[in-house]
């Protein structure tokens, strides 16, 4: 035994071992499987809040500030949370104000390169205001919740209720996604805005 350990000083030693010299009766690999099945589920949560401003000639919405605040409890690695979260915010953004995929009647689509289609870069993508709290959840050995969906789908909500809230002294409870500029100049038009 003691033979052994001197044998296998690294992980390579023993990967290799599994692999070219198995115990007898036993198939040459390694592996291991564990499912993880808590007790409960483990939701984060946040709030958002978002400010616009919509150009009436031109149907271009800029955002004047969004503030995000997300829980996902124990924070393990606050660098990649926060690129988790900036991630998800610039997808929500990229799907509420102008991600579309059109077909015509007969179901062809007519959008079919990413030439056609909103992937916002640093130039587009608005300022994020990101904050934090800390919640850990008891459903989890060390109170950890998920992160990465969690600013994707919260922001798309609020960043279309920021949008309709720009016309809601108008009247307006409602307008499609994704707020586009054509969509947002005709909505203007349609409400006698444009002079």
């Amino acid at each position: 035994m003691r033979g052994d350990a001197e044998r296998f000083k690294t992980m390579k030693d023993v990967s290799w071992a599994a692999y070219h010299e198995p115990p007898p009766g036993l198939e040459p690999g390694l592996e291991a499987v564990h499912y993880y099945d808590p007790p409960n589920f483990t939701y984060p949560f946040g709030a958002y809040l978002c400010v616009v401003d919509i150009d009436k000639a031109t149907g271009e919405t800029g955002v004047r500030r969004f503030y995000a605040l997300d829980d996902c409890g124990t924070r393990i690695n606050p660098m990649i949370i926060e690129g988790q979260i900036h991630g998800g915010l610039t997808e929500g953004f990229a799907v509420a104000m102008g991600q579309q995929m059109p077909f015509d009647e007969q179901g062809n689509l007519l959008g079919n390169t990413l030439m056609d289609y909103f992937l916002p870069t640093a130039v587009e993508t608005p300022k994020w205001e990101t904050d934090y709290t800390v919640t850990p959840s008891p459903h989890h050995p060390i109170g950890a919740k998920g992160v990465a969906e969690s600013p994707h789908v919260g922001s798309i909500p609020t960043f279309t209720n920021a949008v309709v809230d720009a016309f809601a002294h108008l009247g307006v409870t409602h307008l499609n996604m994704p707020h586009t500029p054509y969509r947002l100049w005709k909505t203007c038009r349609d409400l006698g805005l444009l002079g």
